[in-house]
């Protein structure tokens, strides 16, 4: 499954902007990427966030995907992370998209 542009976007700005503006990011301190999220919300509306929702769930569906692999293949970032990394980001950011609601 190919992912949305909002998928590239997200991962660009993640990559861009992680260890610069959000130096806590990587905290298991709850909220500690929501700053990341708002930001991407604020920069590329919200029917990004509802398309990269809608593709969250799509890929956490599949217990047996390796979302990882997807990550390094497909993501506009030039660093790795594990499947289970990347299970975490999808899944910290639809709790955080469903709090808008």
């Amino acid at each position: 499954m190919k992912p949305p542009q909002s998928f590239y976007d997200f991962t660009l700005q993640l990559h861009q902007d992680l260890d610069l503006v959000y130096p806590g990011w990587d905290s298991d301190k709850p909220g500690a990427r929501h700053d990341i999220y708002e930001d991407f919300r604020q920069g590329y509306g919200d029917q990004a966030v509802r398309e990269l929702v809608k593709y969250g769930k799509q890929l956490l569906a599949d217990s047996e995907a390796d979302l990882g692999s997807l990550w390094l293949k497909e993501s506009k970032a030039d660093w790795v992370i594990p499947d289970e990394g990347v299970r975490f980001l999808f899944r910290d950011f639809l709790g955080w998209a469903a709090s808008l609601s």
